[in-house]
């Protein structure tokens, strides 16, 4: 390579930069942790020094690992017979070296594997790009070629050269979705377009941007059963997760309808305090809409005005606190706080709803009138509205004892 493509970055903003670059056709990406690997199968590392530059020598150490994994059994699965390919593919995964080697149709996924810490320690990491649109170099291994045996893909050509293929499997795993996988392989070593050097003393700092901005982690990265139990193995430091992790988890918790788990998660964020105050008003909010849902009114509230300590502006917060307050019966605090929901967020049609609701609730019967009025002008159904809450006006009458002027009952019961 030129050591004029070789660009060293820090960042991952300069990365995307220099990932840029590739915008003028497809290109297949391969991250290593170590600046000095070449791009070459992890079968080559199996042999002789001597024997490194002998394409004959890979064609027959994959021809032995084949051979000896057929007579075992290996070659079958789910009843099908694997091809050399196919049996190829299944032994790297759970770690044999093979022929094959991964590349990503994802940049940025390359640069995770070039931030891990390789086997040398603190070394820089490094990202390749091969292009892989160029038909007459990069051949596709198609359902014809796909039962061919390995002596047809790693045997030279009339010219005496070897061949270049890339190969997608049709039956992608979990792993090989996550990772955007191609394999690419052939019986000599492969050239680059372009690398790009990952400083070593950045590499952490990378994979946090990765994390934060593109949902890129080992988690992602491995998602199956034999990844996930890798990240956990005894050779993984446990780290403990921030508060990020926690909001996360308990986001999650409450799209699952895990109440109390979510609540949990929330408590762990606002315990650990973090810097960044708006990770801390989430949680509090977020916490207060679950213990709203589990009828904790008064916790509810609680966050809430946390929330609103910590965040002034949020007319979502004021508009939850006045709804705790009328479930409470304390139907002038309601009203205040809707106000000033509506105050900070003026179209919400959910925020006037509430409002005409709690001032039916003190008979005010002009400003409820002139909520449900606001309400309609903004396209709303506000007899639907109504009746989510009361079956009917009638039934609102007598709950509460109250006669609801004419006119405005004449709104809440024909269009």
């Amino acid at each position: 390579m030129e050591n004029e493509k070789v660009i060293p970055v820090e960042t991952l903003s300069q990365f995307i930069e220099w990932a840029a670059q590739f915008s003028d056709g497809q290109y297949l990406f391969r991250g290593v942790s170590t600046e000095s690997y070449k791009i070459e199968a992890s079968a080559y590392r199996r042999l002789p020094e001597i024997d490194r530059n002998d394409p004959k020598k890979l064609l027959k150490i994959n021809k032995d690992l084949i051979m000896k994994a057929k007579a075992l059994g290996h070659d079958q699965k789910n009843g099908k017979q694997l091809s050399d390919l196919e049996l190829l593919a299944e032994l790297q995964h759970f770690g044999a070296a093979t022929c094959l080697i991964d590349f990503s149709r994802s940049a940025l996924v390359a640069l995770w594997f070039a931030c891990q810490q390789g086997s040398r320690g603190g070394a820089n990491g490094k990202v390749s790009a091969v292009r892989h649109d160029d038909m007459v170099r990069l051949k596709t291994v198609n359902p014809d070629s796909i039962t061919k045996d390995i002596d047809y893909f790693l045997t030279p050509d009339e010219n005496g050269r070897y061949p270049l293929y890339q190969w997608q499997p049709k039956l992608q795993n979990n792993r090989i979705i996550a990772q955007q996988s191609v394999f690419v392989f052939s019986g000599a070593h492969i050239e680059a377009e372009a690398e790009c050097v990952i400083d070593k003393n950045s590499k952490q700092d990378i994979l946090i941007a990765l994390d934060k901005i593109s949902g890129i982690t080992e988690a992602a990265i491995y998602p199956d059963f034999d990844g996930f139990s890798r990240l956990h193995a005894h050779n993984k430091p446990y780290i403990e997760p921030d508060a990020q992790d926690y909001l996360q988890r308990g986001i999650e918790a409450d799209q699952n309808d895990n109440i109390d788990d979510a609540i949990e998660y929330y408590t762990e964020v606002i315990r650990l305090d973090p810097p960044d105050s708006s990770i801390v008003s989430i949680a509090h909010y977020n916490r207060g809409v679950a213990y709203s849902e589990k009828g904790e009114i008064e916790r509810a509230i609680e966050d809430y005005n946390e929330n609103i300590r910590l965040n002034p502006n949020s007319a979502a917060a004021y508009n939850n606190r006045g709804y705790a307050y009328w479930k409470k019966g304390e139907v002038e605090s309601a009203v205040a706080d809707y106000n000033q929901a509506i105050q900070l967020k003026p179209d919400s049609v959910l925020f006037y709803n509430n409002r005409a609701i709690a001032l039916l609730h003190l008979q005010e019967w002009e400003k409820a009138k002139s909520d449900l009025t606001a309400v309609r002008n903004m396209g709303e159904d506000i007899i639907a509205l109504f009746r989510n809450t009361y079956v009917s006006v009638t039934d609102f009458e007598q709950r509460y004892d109250v006669q609801i002027p004419k006119d405005l009952a004449t709104m809440l019961t024909s269009a």
